[in-house]
């Protein structure tokens, strides 16, 4: 039997005004900023709906505020909700709500605090990421692994591969030079990326240079008030499904490691084609997960896909999704 599987975005989706059309229809939506504002203290009404790009671009304010939005969202569909769950980096904490193992106040406050370490870890210009772009159809995964270790073997400063975000796309992160380095060797046999695009982050995320922030969120998410349910989600740190309905202290410990570890997409994407789940439905602002997953594949087996980010939109395919 085919299965649904429901996708969040992570940071870099953000945009000013997320949120506010929810936020005006829905009494859900309503509560849930109301519910994040008053554990992060931050205005986060405000900081979407009115907030410019530098202002949601700050790493403590970016990660509760797409949070906030997507829960805000994926609590006002009126739609079957039973399927896999998946989040992108900090799209894992909106996986994790969303599927009802952790309340949206103890996660906002976590992802700020998450946002804060990792912006600290690094000394602002020590890091750097890139994005590495293959020609269509190409595997560019042993190809990023090992322009990382060759760089990094080098002496040239440390990097490693960041996001598998689809074959095509690897993201990179390290040290500065390091991630320099690899961009221009990049270009080169026998790695032959199409493209580097260099990303325009404060911090180079997801590589064992974020090990401080890892150390220090670490408490704070054992000790979150984690609660059964019974649904299951697919972890960032190995691709693989877990049932939400015990051992929840694992999961902790998987967000721990999460933070310094590469967020395997591509690999969490062929999970839930093997586990047959054909529709992917991103809940949150972008669409950069469908564009991805329009990308990913098993043989012939793919997803359909479907964005809900306006409640316009949603409306346009609400009837697709049953209730």
């Amino acid at each position: 039997m085919t299965q649904k599987l429901f996708v969040f975005p992570g940071q870099g989706s953000q945009y000013p005004g997320m949120g506010k059309d929810w936020f005006s229809n829905f009494k859900a939506a309503k509560e849930a900023f109301e519910e994040a504002s008053d554990f992060t203290g931050l205005n986060l009404k405000r900081l979407c709906f009115e907030g410019s790009e530098s202002e949601l671009r700050a790493t403590e304010v970016t990660q509760p505020a797409i949070l906030t939005t997507t829960v805000a969202i994926f609590r006002s569909l009126e739609i079957n909700k039973t399927g896999l769950y998946a989040g992108h980096s900090l799209g894992e904490y909106s996986a994790l709500v969303c599927a009802g193992a952790l309340a949206l106040g103890p996660a906002a406050r976590l992802v700020k605090n998450r946002g804060s370490y990792m912006q600290e870890a690094v000394p602002a210009g020590k890091g750097a990421m890139a994005a590495l772009v293959f020609r269509p159809k190409t595997d560019g995964t042993e190809k990023a692994d090992a322009l990382c270790r060759e760089i990094s073997a080098l002496g040239q400063g440390f990097v490693s591969v960041a996001n598998y975000n689809t074959p095509e796309q690897i993201v990179i992160s390290g040290e500065s030079e390091a991630v320099k380095a690899a961009s221009e060797r990049a270009l080169l046999a026998p790695y032959e990326a199409r493209k580097v695009v260099p990303l325009n982050v404060s911090a180079p995320f997801h590589c064992r240079l974020m090990k401080p922030a890892a150390d220090r969120l670490a408490g704070e998410l054992k000790s979150a008030p984690w609660t059964p349910v019974k649904t299951s989600y697919i972890a960032n740190v190995d691709a693989t499904l877990y049932s939400l309905e015990n051992t929840l202290d694992k999961v902790a410990e998987r967000l721990i490691e999460q933070v310094d570890h590469s967020v395997l997409w591509t690999q969490s994407l062929h999970t839930a084609l093997r586990l047959e789940a054909r529709r992917l439905i991103e809940v949150g602002p972008g669409a950069v997960l469908s564009g991805m997953a329009k990308r990913v594949s098993l043989g012939e087996i793919g997803f359909e896909t479907v964005n809900i980010d306006q409640v316009e939109g949603f409306k346009n395919v609400q009837s697709q999704l049953g209730t």
